[in-house]
């Protein structure tokens, strides 16, 4: 609905009010509100009805008499549709009050879901800092708690004596994914709390607010939570397949899901949204580029390094599928309905056979080590 409360002149096609046969005309309507022709105004009485003596004007007798009102009622609505003040309504004028009163009658009437059915939703009207973005803060501010304990632990190991850039990594501890020790499976999401240098927590702390406090404030805490938790999850199982090797250690598997979800919410409410093809570019441009470097140490330059390839792949599409399936879609069309499924099956199958390769597998991987004392239950 095209609609203004300032004075301007448009120009509006009027069906035929007095059903005369004749053509819809163009008509110029000065300082009057902007509108535009609905059908569901049409339910209400037309102009020929309440003109009870047909001479193309309403009085206010006629105005009165028609809607059954007071005096004191129809003198204030007669008073305020009556734009030019003659005492008299004619066809715009008319039209004009039939457009509020239908509004009014549906604010008062409709429930509240259904009152801006009319009106085109927007993504950046859903922003709201209640409830407030907890979920962010609080795995945040844990996973520094727990860096700060490790830091403080191998600074005073005579082993290494200082904590730099992007090492070490506190490669003894309970909670970072060891292949040796899969079979404590706390470490396939636990993994999350260990950083290995100080740059590794502060690059994945600083992107996961960022990028994570934006998506609570649409979707709230809990579709957050199911995001980053699946990311980290399918970061861990994504390496222990394509690297079976390598200790893991970094919230990366959650972060790049965070980076899929914003992919996962631009593809749900792409119409809602202003400009969602510059989000595509921008998530393009960095997955290519991560994508990139990837291949170029790994088949270009041969070299291995420290950074978990697998686990940002494996938490990008966790984050992806999971977003589609958990994330606000301000608008459903039957194409996302398909999309809606087929992310389900997707999810479920990918997460089987990761399982069952660990599982049934056991050659794959390096030998387990039994642990002593009380996590020797979980050797």
């Amino acid at each position: 609905m095209a609609y203004s409360s300032s004075p301007m002149i448009v120009t509006q096609r009027l069906d035929d009010d007095d059903k005369s046969g004749g053509d819809d005309e163009e008509m110029q309507l000065g300082a009057v509100t902007t509108i535009a022709y609905r059908p569901d105004v049409e339910r209400l009485p037309s102009f020929t009805e309440v003109d009870a003596d047909g001479n193309g004007e309403i009085e206010f007798e006629e105005f009165k008499n028609y809607f059954n009102m007071t005096e004191e009622e129809a003198e204030k609505i007669f008073r305020e549709t009556d734009i030019n003040q003659d005492g008299k309504l004619d066809r715009d004028e008319y039209l004009t009050f039939k457009m509020r009163a239908f509004d009014f009658a549906r604010a008062v009437i409709l429930p509240k879901s259904r009152r801006t059915q009319h009106r085109k939703l927007s993504y950046k009207d859903q922003y709201s800092c209640f409830p407030p973005p907890i979920f962010m803060f609080t795995i945040t501010l844990i996973e520094i708690g727990f860096f700060i304990y490790h830091a403080i632990r191998l600074v005073n190991d005579p082993k290494h004596g200082s904590i730099e850039r992007y090492r070490p990594a506190p490669i003894d501890s309970n909670l970072i994914y060891d292949p040796q020790r899969r079979n404590q499976l706390w470490r396939f999401v636990t993994y999350m709390l260990v950083h290995s240098g100080y740059m590794h927590i502060i690059n994945n702390v600083l992107m996961q607010l960022l990028l994570g406090v934006l998506l609570e404030m649409v979707h709230k805490w809990w579709r957050v939570l199911a995001i980053y938790f699946g990311g980290v999850l399918a970061g861990s199982l994504a390496t222990s397949i394509a690297e079976p090797y390598n200790y893991l250690a970094g919230a990366s598997g959650g972060v790049y899901a965070l980076i899929a979800a914003h992919l996962s919410t631009v593809i749900l409410n792409w119409t809602e949204m202003e400009y969602p093809w510059v989000r595509v570019v921008l998530f393009g441009v960095f997955a290519a580029y991560d994508v990139g470097m990837a291949l170029y140490y790994s088949y270009v330059m041969e070299l291995s390094t420290s950074v978990g390839y697998a686990a940002h792949l494996g938490g990008f599409c966790a984050g992806l599928l999971i977003g589609i399936y958990v994330l606000k879609n301000l608008r459903w069309v039957q194409w996302e309905c398909v999309l809606w499924y087929l992310s389900v099956v997707a999810l479920v199958l990918l997460t089987l056979f990761a399982v069952a390769w660990n599982v049934f597998k056991k050659d794959y991987f390096p030998p387990t080590k039994c642990d002593e004392g009380i996590l020797a239950a979980f050797c």
